[in-house]
């Protein structure tokens, strides 16, 4: 009997598991995690989990009874600490040991903190986990606290606005010049500044984080330029980095995560990895990237079981990712590059999508407010359809019949 061992038990790896019995996997399935709760998803972390509008339980991907019945052993708050791949094993931190015939690493990443003075303080969170969730939604729901955030990514927005609505005192601090620009491109960023300024936030941009300060709990945030910025609560959202520290990097390439091929299969033959841990090659973006998304490792998931059992098809999808805060969704599809041309669609003042071409090909699309427009750009760019840029411009089309009617040609 064959048993393959999934090490990580988030989005990605539930995914895989419940997509190696569909595809009519018989054999033993071992699914690993780390936190001590069942397979969970993590974007209403930030937002209605945070805010308290909805429950962590609602994260759960399956009960421990669906588990069963799809016959996933659960190996749950014992962590792997090491891969035999001479001898076929899996390490857990309790000293169990699991045979493997194939592994999946889905251990995604942990939130990056900050190498500064007083970084330990009390108050200071980061959000990755649904335990990280819990306790800052706990003390942002008490709401009349001075809050600052620190970072320049959607994340850190999606935080700062729930914590607004909670009734806080929020600070917005920004390294760069502009907030959003490497998430969204500079022409969404632009906008979605625009509709900040009119909000309850404080944002701070082209600021340092020195240090912070306070002895028994955070009180302030030391700038660079000698400024203090009182805080009562701190998050930290500067990123997040691969969770590769059980790997033997004489064995794995850990550069920028684990190197997979267009199979999601690692150097090592058997062991494959998926979600925001694999560094792969996509033809969408023009390069090796890792995509810490909800879509990304819900895709790679499905993916890798079939590639785990044998099927030969190579990884394809069209990266895509969103955030919902301040009342807006944004939503962003392949790549945004500046450099290419860009059509403008102004439906509204609140709402508006920026197409990326290249010749006449869309490359990225960002939407505020504005899924059709996304939809239809995700539609083209899987089909690879050419497109009359005065017809995407135009607001009247429907941007999904444009391409549907191209790529049928």
């Amino acid at each position: 009997m064959k048993s393959f061992v999934i090490v990580g038990a988030g989005m990605a790896g539930a995914k895989a598991a419940e997509s190696l019995r569909n595809k009519g996997f018989d054999d033993r399935i071992f699914l690993v995690g780390d936190e001590g709760r069942l397979p969970y998803e993590r974007p209403p972390l930030s937002k209605e989990c945070l805010i308290g509008s909805k429950p962590l339980d609602i994260t759960t991907i399956r009960e421990w009874d669906q588990w069963m019945e799809l016959a996933v052993h659960l190996v749950l708050n014992d962590p792997v600490t090491a891969l035999d791949t001479s001898g076929g094993a899996v390490r857990l931190a309790s000293g169990i040991e699991i045979k493997a015939d194939k592994v999946l690493l889905a251990t995604g990443g942990r939130a990056n903190v900050m190498d500064v003075a007083g970084a330990d303080l009390p108050g200071i969170h980061t959000l990755r986990t649904a335990e990280d969730s819990d306790a800052l939604g706990d003390r942002l729901r008490r709401g009349r606290a001075k809050v600052a955030v620190i970072g320049g990514g959607l994340l850190a927005v999606e935080v700062a606005s729930a914590a607004a609505t909670l009734g806080n005192d929020v600070t917005w601090m920004v390294r760069s010049r502009h907030p959003l620009t490497a998430a969204v491109g500079a022409h969404a960023a632009d906008t979605l500044a625009r509709r900040y300024a009119t909000s309850d936030l404080n944002i701070m941009t082209g600021v340092s984080v020195a240090g912070f300060e306070g002895r028994d709990k955070v009180q302030g945030v030391a700038l660079d330029d000698g400024r203090i910025i009182e805080a009562d609560i701190v998050l930290v959202a500067i990123g997040q980095s691969p969770s590769v520290g059980y790997l033997d990097r004489s064995v794995f390439d850990t550069r920028h995560g684990v190197q997979v091929d267009a199979r999601l299969e690692t150097t090592v033959p058997g062991v494959f990895a998926a979600g925001d841990l694999a560094s792969f090659d996509d033809p969408f973006i023009g390069g090796r990237v890792r995509h810490g998304t909800w879509l990304n490792a819900q895709q790679q998931g499905d993916y890798v079981a079939g590639a785990m059992m044998g099927e030969p098809e190579p990884f394809r999808s069209v990266p895509w990712y969103w955030s919902d805060h301040h009342d807006l969704n944004v939503q962003v599809v392949g790549r945004i590059d500046e450099t290419a041309d860009i059509v403008t669609r102004l439906h509204s003042d609140d709402s508006v999508s920026y197409f990326y071409l290249s010749g006449s090909s869309i490359v990225g699309a960002v939407g505020i407010n504005a899924n059709r427009d996304i939809r239809g750009a995700m539609l083209q760019m899987e089909k690879g359809a050419a497109i009359d840029p005065g017809a995407l411009r135009d607001i009247k089309s429907d941007v999904r019949k444009i391409g549907a009617k191209v790529a049928a040609l």
